[in-house]
């Protein structure tokens, strides 16, 4: 009996032990973001000792890999190895192709039980969504505003468009010629070749229009697209100063009037003392539906996360009012919460205007045919800005190619 009374003693001591063990350990959870530029690393590192010190049984391994190839050649070179991030900072052309190969997982069931949830601006939440299920929370938005010059339209006697026609109206006005008729100031500047053309889906977009249906088919070729490219046409030529989307727009040096850019890429202008008071911001010019294209990375969670409650919690954080808005001072960008939209005007009288582009944001198509998209995409709008085919045979045939490519994915 002894015996047996020394053995349950000892077994119950290890099992305490082990027990404290457990509390006392430390889960580790790596974490890999798209983008390695240094204000934005500076922002993670900042956030993550927050966490850290809130969670001392948690410590976030951070690592970041430069926009394109190189984050999808990490992403690939780990999960192969089954060894994939626990949380993954990744945009939208992501989505689909990353949960159809199982990287990413669902987080329904961990976005049912926070209470926050229903803060989250509706657009944000799409962006993350995937046949029914959600797989990402947003956390940086890039919009895309219109940008116009106060200054400028006050001069014509012009108020700021709003519709299609008003932009054209405007844009014809506010266009400068030198005296061999080159145009010096474009009324309105759109890029002729580019990266990733969405300027052209702004106005599809507006119009009405999107490129994916509810069963996730491609609608290029749609009565809404030709509608873009034909009012497109009316103006364009007669006001714009060609340029590429990757250089920088005429606008930020002073040589257009008006233009749709990202809210990054207007930074310079704002802080330009001599344009001060003389910029403006706002939702695009329509045709009737209020819509911009908005860019989105998103939080996920990985595969083999052996630890996917804590690496939710940590995502919830990061999106946290408090940390949202230090996001948005340090990093210029906009929140992604309904409840925080009045708190980030306050911050900067432009804010409006980029929170209500977030808001009516849509993003590239949730696809695994978007980077096909976006190369066709780009072909199209180029060879109708050009001259190279009219609008009705480009959707056409961007349509068809887009399908045939797909039947091979």
């Amino acid at each position: 009996m002894k015996k047996l009374l020394s053995l349950l003693v000892m077994f119950s001591l290890l099992l305490s032990g082990a027990a404290l063990a457990e509390e006392g350990e430390v889960i580790e959870l790596r974490f890999q973001r798209i983008g390695n530029d240094a204000a934005e690393t500076e922002f993670w590192k900042s956030v993550i000792a927050d966490y850290e010190a809130a969670n001392p049984g948690v410590k976030i391994l951070y690592d970041d890999a430069a926009i394109g190839d190189a984050m999808d050649a990490k992403l690939n070179t780990l999960f192969a190895a089954n060894y994939g991030p626990d949380i993954i900072g990744h945009g939208i052309l992501s989505v689909a192709q990353r949960a159809d190969l199982g990287h990413y997982i669902p987080i329904d069931e961990y976005f049912a039980t926070w209470e926050d949830g229903d803060d989250m601006m509706e657009s944000v939440l799409a962006n993350g969504t995937y046949k029914g299920q959600l797989y990402g929370l947003g956390y940086s938005a890039t919009p895309y505003v219109f940008a116009y010059r106060i200054d400028l339209l006050e001069e014509a006697g012009l108020e700021v468009p709003t519709t299609w026609e008003e932009l054209k109206e405007a844009a014809l006005a506010l266009t400068v010629r030198d005296d061999a008729g080159n145009i010096t100031r474009a009324g309105f500047a759109f890029p002729m070749t580019g990266g990733n053309m969405v300027e052209y889906d702004v106005f599809v977009f507006g119009n009405g229009g999107l490129f994916m249906d509810e069963d996730s088919n491609p609608t290029l070729d749609t009565a809404e697209a030709l509608e873009a490219f034909e009012f497109l046409e009316t103006f364009l030529a007669d006001v714009n100063i060609p340029y590429d989307n990757n250089d920088t727009n005429p606008f930020i040096s002073g040589n257009a009037a008006m233009t749709l850019i990202n809210n990054v890429a207007l930074r310079p202008i704002l802080e330009n003392e001599e344009y001060a008071g003389k910029v403006g911001v706002s939702a695009p010019p329509t045709n009737g539906t209020a819509a911009t294209f908005c860019g989105c990375n998103m939080l996920f969670i990985g595969r083999d996360c052996q630890h996917p409650e804590e690496a939710f919690d940590f995502i919830t954080f990061a999106l946290s009012p408090e940390i949202e808005l230090r996001r948005a001072e340090m990093l210029n960008v906009p929140v992604t919460r309904t409840s925080l939209v009045d708190a980030y005007i306050e911050l900067d009288p432009y804010n409006a205007a980029r929170a209500e582009c977030v808001e009516i944001g849509v993003g590239m198509p949730r696809a695994i045919w978007s980077t096909q998209f976006q190369t066709i995409r780009n072909e199209m709008v180029q060879k109708v800005l050009f001259g190279e085919s009219d609008p009705a045979t480009a959707l056409s045939e961007a349509q068809e190619k887009l399908e045939e490519e797909i039947e091979f994915l």
